[in-house]
């Protein structure tokens, strides 16, 4: 058996969130933030690195 069919087939005991509803507050990108070319995260201007092609990407995908 390979890793993907034993996490399909694993289940944690009496966690049946079938039922559940998520609620997540969205926060629209903030002035001294940018989202990364390449990881597509949000990060602070402090990571910021540009490219020579102009792109913003974040120090850890620099």
């Amino acid at each position: 058996m390979d890793e993907a069919e034993a996490a399909v087939s694993f289940e944690l005991p009496g966690a049946d969130l079938s039922e559940e509803e998520l609620t997540v507050a969205v926060v629209p990108m903030q002035a001294g933030e940018f989202r990364c070319a390449r990881c597509f995260l949000v990060h602070h201007r402090s990571q910021l690195v540009t490219k020579r092609d102009g792109r913003e990407v974040c120090q850890e995908c620099s």
